[in-house]
């Protein structure tokens, strides 16, 4: 016979892993979403300008898909389930900011800044 405190238990670590598949879901999203902000971004500096030679372009090319990388390993947080939020919350924040400030702004945002602050602890 099963009692109450096991089903308890299984039913809080249920609910638990749910919302750690939920929030690793918005983060893949906000990832996405700011990889195709960039692409974008980018696309409209290369159009603008028609003194790109073809390499250039290339070069911008690859330069995105780097740069989409380094937003898929701020994503594989494994077990660090507390930088989740953070993470998604910093990649949002990129994601709505304008093309200028994408692409020419060194300054973090306020929830990049959080997320670097917590992220030292791992």
């Amino acid at each position: 016979m099963v009692n109450k405190k096991e089903i308890i238990l299984a039913l809080v670590l249920t609910g638990y892993s749910i919302c750690v598949f939920a929030d690793t879901a918005a983060l893949n999203d906000a990832v996405m979403k700011l990889c195709d902000k960039s692409k974008m971004c980018i696309g409209k500096e290369i159009s603008a300008n028609d003194e790109f030679p073809p390499e250039m372009k290339a070069m911008l090319s690859n330069m995105v898909e780097e740069i989409c990388g380094q937003y898929m390993r701020i994503a594989d947080l494994g077990d660090e389930h507390e930088l989740i939020e953070p993470a998604t919350e910093c990649l949002n924040s990129m994601a709505n900011q304008g093309c200028d400030a994408l692409l020419n702004s060194d300054d973090e945002t306020t929830a990049c800044k959080r997320y670097s602050e917590l992220a030292e602890n791992y």
